[in-house]
């Protein structure tokens, strides 16, 4: 097939491509996804438990803050870095709020450590938030895998590792809205090293879940 022959044959086997919405307008789709999934738990978990023993402070609500401009940013981050040409340093954006929801519970399990003068790593565990950041990890990371599987996947494992650090954010939340926990040491280290996990767990999985569609090259053997 010669250059004439295959540029028209291209041409009229080309089907127009409908352009993504804004990666501002999806993570708003995927946020609005996220709050239902979490009211539906804490209906669930209010129906089993009580949420008395929870002390709702200023510093507790800037941590959950921190913690949902992570997911946010996060989720912003890797959706727009499906769509080629976007603006470098999407990273910056989810490392601030991560590094200042860090830097919040550090502050937290200093007071701790002051006022009852124990950290109280040694005698606190964290397994069934441990399983709930896994559960809602899968439920909220679920969509938005497959909403960036319709852009142009460039970097898989930054992106997946973006999403999974999205997903994981926003369990968190969910993890820490009815279980009290009498020392913010154990929720920095529990709840940080899922958090870690999972979002590497992504990132590992990325080049499997972000692949490029495979190429239709029937228009090679056309004649």
């Amino acid at each position: 097939m010669n250059t004439d022959d295959l540029i028209d044959e291209l041409g009229r086997q080309a089907t127009p491509a409908s352009p993504l919405p804004a990666p501002s307008w999806r993570t708003a789709v995927w946020m609005l996804w996220s709050v239902v999934y979490m009211v539906v738990v804490a209906i669930v978990m209010l129906a089993g438990t009580s949420a008395a023993g929870i002390t709702i402070t200023p510093l507790y609500l800037l941590q959950q803050g921190a913690a949902v401009m992570t997911a946010i940013t996060a989720a912003r981050a890797a959706l727009g870095s499906v769509i080629p040409g976007t603006a470098a340093g999407l990273w910056t954006r989810p490392a601030v709020s991560a590094g200042v929801w860090v830097a919040l519970m550090l502050w937290n399990a200093r007071l701790d450590a002051r006022a009852a003068g124990t950290l109280g790593i040694a005698s606190h565990t964290d397994w069934p938030c441990v399983a709930s950041m896994m559960v809602g990890g899968i439920v909220l990371g679920g969509p938005l895998v497959w909403m960036l599987r319709r852009g142009a996947p460039l970097t898989p494992r930054p992106t997946a590792f973006l999403a999974g650090l999205a997903a994981v954010s926003m369990a968190n939340i969910e993890a820490c809205l009815l279980r009290p926990h009498a020392f913010a040491s154990t929720v920095l280290l529990w709840h940080g090293v899922t958090a870690v996990v999972i979002a590497c767990v992504f990132a590992a999985l990325g080049r499997r879940w972000l692949r490029w569609p495979a190429a239709d090259r029937s228009y090679l053997t056309a004649r």
